[in-house]
């Protein structure tokens, strides 16, 4: 009886042997799998990335257009009491001589809608320089609707002085 025993014994080992031997395997399998797919990400990462071609320096040469000076402005601005003004002297950059020519014939109509813009401001509008960059593309928008020939590309004040 005891040899029964002992046989019966033998055969759960085996069998029992089997799926761990099994679950070994898989997990083996899975682990080499797993690494395989990190070295071929990582093989494929390096080679992107060193192949890179470098990007090209682009020499920026940025040239000014022709400079239209403005006359000074003295404008009242909308705060309580009317007591602060603003004193502006400012620039308007064009492409070429033939938008000069036609800000010199429209230059009173250009003065009047500035003027406008100028005075339609409070102190809070343009005391940061986020104001001023909009008071400065306000100007621009402007002054491109009245001109025919061209376009402003961009308004420098020169003075700028709020009191």
């Amino acid at each position: 009886m005891a040899e029964k025993k002992e046989e019966a014994e033998k055969p759960e080992e085996a069998t029992e042997s089997v799926p761990l031997l099994k679950r070994k395997s898989t997990i083996i399998i899975i682990l080499a799998i797993v690494l395989t797919f990190l070295i071929l990400i990582t093989t494929v990462s390096v080679v992107f990335l060193v192949n890179r071609p470098e990007p090209k320096e682009t020499k920026v040469t940025e040239t000014l257009g022709t400079i239209v000076p403005m006359r000074d402005y003295l404008v009242n601005l909308i705060d309580y009491g009317g007591r602060r003004y603003l004193k502006v002297s400012l620039s308007l950059e064009v492409k070429d001589e033939k938008v000069s020519a036609e800000i010199e014939t429209k230059k009173t109509v250009l003065r009047n809608y500035i003027i406008n813009i100028l005075s339609s401001k409070t102190f809070n509008d343009i005391k940061s320089v986020e104001g001023k960059s909009h008071l400065r593309k306000a100007i621009i928008l402007k002054c491109n609707f009245i001109l025919k020939s061209g376009k402003v590309l961009n308004v420098y004040f020169n003075d700028f002085i709020i009191q």
